[in-house]
């Protein structure tokens, strides 16, 4: 009977220490992974420029806790274009965020929004592991190439009509993730009231109206005045289609240095020279810049897309929905390098763009700090942005 006793007394310790080791070895893989999903990044947001406003309050909410951008809110600069920044210590790795809560302002909604949501964690984890390395500080010894391809950061934009969108940004590239999220307008006016309070206004009609009334948001407002909300003419900047960007140049011996290409919905991605791997469905391309090399010179090349006429060459060769036919944006290079051809093909379309801004340097490939010689341009004085008068562009 003792013995059996014992024998349970044993039986029941081991199992105990089994079980403490059992754990413990878990808590050490936890803690291993969580390493492994630490990075330094910053957090930030941006708005596009029809559709500026700020953020009153913004947390990306992770492990780490809660990680918020700084400095000036006001956000207009473009879809994933937010100034980087958070007030925390650059010198530490941090969790990535598994959720979001913001309230922000709409000016040319005149509204104030609010969302709380979970992000997609494995999508960003896989985004940030395939940017290469977690980035590295300063302090640190790394090649300048190898941090610009580096994922380091997340921009949360917000959209019209309470949408908002999120971006993982590295400085040679920013991705739009397949995820969003709406928001619902606040009413609140104990909420509204700091707004209009702290301009020592007496309503939130009137502290939109003063948001609206500078001079330098001239651009937003007369576009809202004849268009009303923006949000129809993103949600076509958001179209993605099936299409590669190929050159085709007359000296057959010249060689692509690199592409820098910038897409309708914010995306770019650039220092690159092969061309094709940005995205597999990119939206309209909007503008990029091109070096390549022929003999002994180094062309740059730059060209800036007309929004009307990119916004309708896509829709005619893609015809309505069906976005997902194999398509070919050509760009066809003279012998001299300062002769263009630029057609979207797709099927047994093919559709010229004609209204291309362009501009192309040359200079020697031996003496890169040289100037670059002008040799073409077909447009006089600065090119036009993207978004300009109503008469030949939609604006963005």
């Amino acid at each position: 009977m003792i013995k059996k006793f014992f024998l349970l007394c044993f039986c029941f310790f081991s199992l105990m220490t089994l079980n403490a080791e059992n754990k413990e070895t878990q808590k050490v893989k936890e803690k291993e992974q969580m390493e492994k999903e630490r990075f330094y990044y910053d957090v930030c947001c941006s708005a596009p420029r029809l559709n500026p406003g700020e953020y009153v309050s913004v947390g990306f909410i992770g492990n780490s806790g809660t990680l918020s951008p700084f400095g000036n809110n006001i956000v207009d600069g473009g879809m994933g274009c937010g100034m980087d920044g958070v007030a925390r210590d650059r010198s530490r790795k941090y969790c990535l965020p598994k959720a979001v809560e913001a309230m922000w302002v709409s000016y040319s909604d005149r509204k104030v929004y609010s969302v709380a949501s979970l992000l997609p964690y494995d999508m960003i984890l896989s985004l940030f592991n395939d940017g290469g390395t977690p980035c590295i500080p300063a302090s640190q010894d790394t090649t300048g190439e190898e941090r610009l391809r580096l994922i380091q950061g997340l921009d949360l934009c917000f959209m019209p009509e309470g949408k908002v969108m999120l971006y993982v940004k590295a400085p040679v590239k920013c991705i739009l993730l397949d995820w969003s999220a709406t928001g619902n307008e606040v009413t609140d006016d104990n909420i509204l009231s700091k707004l209009y309070k702290r301009r020592e206004l007496d309503d939130i009609e009137s502290f939109f109206d003063k948001m609206s009334s500078y001079p330098e948001d001239e651009h937003w407002t007369s576009y809202r005045s004849k268009h009303g909300s923006v949000a129809p003419l993103l949600e076509r900047y958001l179209q993605r289609f099936n299409y590669t960007l190929n050159f085709e140049f007359e000296n057959e011996e010249t060689s692509v240095y690199s592409v820098e290409s910038y897409f309708t919905n914010g995306e770019h991605y650039d220092r690159t020279p092969k061309y094709n791997e940005a995205f597999k469905m990119p939206s309209r391309l909007k503008e990029f810049w091109v070096m390549w090399d022929y003999k002994d010179s180094r062309y740059s090349c730059y060209m800036y897309f007309n929004e009307a006429e990119v916004l309708k060459v896509f829709d005619e060769a893609y015809g309505g929905e069906d976005r997902t036919q194999k398509g070919e944006l050509k760009i066809k290079v003279c012998k001299y390098n300062n002769l263009f051809d630029i057609s979207l093909n797709v099927g047994d379309k093919s559709i010229k763009l004609e209204k291309t801004a362009i501009r192309v340097f040359r200079r020697p490939i031996e003496n890169p700090t040289k100037a670059g010689e002008l040799i073409y341009k077909n447009y006089k004085g600065d090119h036009t942005n993207f978004f300009a008068d109503d008469d030949e562009y939609v604006g963005e």
